[in-house]
């Protein structure tokens, strides 16, 4: 619960509200698609939807109020309004009065890549909400999704986990009119949202502000290449600053690297098998395992928590589809995640062979074509039997590789699923990777059973 009703929520923004008793609000959301019962929905001007055109929507799910501005859509009758004269702004200036009710430790995140992934790791290892810990459950972190994500958090929240993703100069800034970090933990610098930012200098100066806005008693979190992209953008910071210099750092030795058991000796935490499958989600856990134990989680619990972490759907999440291994990485992409997947890719055990459906990365501007067919190169490297390029990117991708590796090309992800249908075998490795418009993972429910399996089962 919010633990607000309208008039207070009017109040807080000095709205005009349009309502004769007030009523409890239950949540936030601005999609009506997602309203329940004693939800306040957000109507926002997009640039490709307005939400007031789906008052009604809301209304008829039960809706108990509506943040809308003035002279726009129609407003069921019987349909509370909140009436403000921009809706994005005063859903930030609610988070922001939110967040100064919690007495809670804030953690910001950001980084080119692993943003969701560190997030949801450290709300794990912290104890989740059993032990009073918020995170919001997908990637909220733009100027609409980090309210959201602020607004989700229950008022007895003790540590709250925050990300802060930025598509262009200033958002930053933004952001931090709404949340100020107590922690932050930067994940990666690299070519990310180049067609906002415009280089990879812009990125590691945008991404800073957030570790200059911890205060002196606070703490950030880097690893050593991270230090040196930020070194000239940040000569000092208030914060202490913790640099993890590498993933055998603090005593800890490589058993094992098998994708999805890596075995560790750990100094603090002794033997640990943990269910990953990439060199970086395992430096991930071990620095939100730092942070979560200068939070005061003991030892034990964080071994045992270690040892049961989930990375988030669609991050190289392990799928069986008939007699077929998927690694669906399909959630977004950047070069910098790109080649990571292909390195997990590269090292997966008892492959028949391996398959990639690699599709576009999206806003990288000028440099779009260079870094696209830099992934073909990595391609030959990873040992592919055979690449599917998806859109633009992947012919890109396509033409980077050569004639190294067979390559098909086509424009979606159902044209790809059509191929892999007549091309899969039991015992084949799928990799899918692309940015989010690509939508690869439309695949997966079109994959039909291997000619083998249906004679099995004949």
């Amino acid at each position: 619960m919010l633990n607000l009703n309208t008039q207070e929520i009017a109040q807080v923004l000095g709205a005009s509200l349009f309502a004769e008793e007030p009523q409890p609000v239950r949540r936030v959301v601005m999609d009506s698609r997602a309203v329940m019962p004693g939800d306040l929905f957000v109507a926002l001007v997009g640039a490709r939807t307005d939400g007031h055109a789906h008052l009604r929507q809301a209304f008829e799910k039960g809706a108990v109020a509506a943040l809308v501005q003035p002279d726009r859509g129609e407003r069921p009758a019987g349909l509370v309004c909140i009436v403000v004269p921009d809706s994005l702004k005063a859903l930030g200036a609610l988070a922001r009065f939110h967040i100064e009710r919690l007495r809670a430790q804030v953690v910001g995140i950001t980084g080119s890549v692993g943003k969701t992934t560190a997030k949801d790791f450290l709300f794990q290892l912290l104890g989740g909400a059993a032990q009073h810990a918020f995170a919001a459950p997908a990637s909220y972190n733009s100027e609409v999704g980090l309210p959201l994500a602020i607004l989700g958090a229950p008022l007895d929240t003790k540590n709250l986990v925050l990300e802060f993703g930025i598509n262009a100069p200033g958002e930053m800034d933004v952001l931090l009119g709404i949340a100020r970090p107590w922690h932050v933990w930067i994940t990666a610098i690299g070519a990310s949202h180049l067609e906002g930012l415009g280089a990879v200098e812009t990125v590691a100066f945008e991404k800073a502000k957030l570790a200059q806005a911890a205060p002196e008693n606070g703490r950030i979190w880097i690893d050593e290449v991270v230090a040196e992209a930020m070194r000239q953008h940040c000569p000092t910071w208030q914060a202490h600053l913790d640099v993890r210099d590498h993933l055998m750092d603090d005593g800890v030795e490589v058993q094992s690297r098998v994708p999805g058991a890596w075995v560790l000796q750990h100094a603090r935490y002794g033997l640990l098998q943990m269910k990953l499958h990439a060199e970086h989600e395992i430096a991930s856990a071990l620095t939100a395992a730092r942070i979560a134990r200068y939070f005061g989680v003991a030892d034990r619990d964080l071994r045992t928590r270690l040892t049961q972490l989930v990375p988030p759907q669609g991050r190289m999440s392990v799928l069986q589809r008939n007699g077929v291994t998927v690694l669906d990485d399909a959630y977004n992409a950047n070069p910098l995640s790109m080649h990571a997947a292909l390195e997990v890719f590269r090292e997966w055990p008892h492959a028949e062979r391996r398959i990639a459906v690699l599709g576009s990365m999206k806003e990288l501007g000028p440099s779009a074509e260079v870094l696209h067919k830099e992934v073909g190169h990595w391609v030959a490297e990873a040992g592919v039997d055979l690449l599917i390029g998806v859109g633009s990117g992947g012919a890109w991708i396509a033409e980077g590789v050569g004639d190294r590796v067979p390559c098909r090309v086509v424009d979606d992800a159902s044209a790809a699923a059509a191929i892999l249908n007549q091309t899969l075998k039991p015992g084949d490795v799928l990799l899918l990777k692309a940015s989010r418009s690509e939508a690869l993972e439309r695949i997966l429910p079109q994959l039909q059973a291997t000619p083998s399996e249906l004679e099995a089962n004949s």
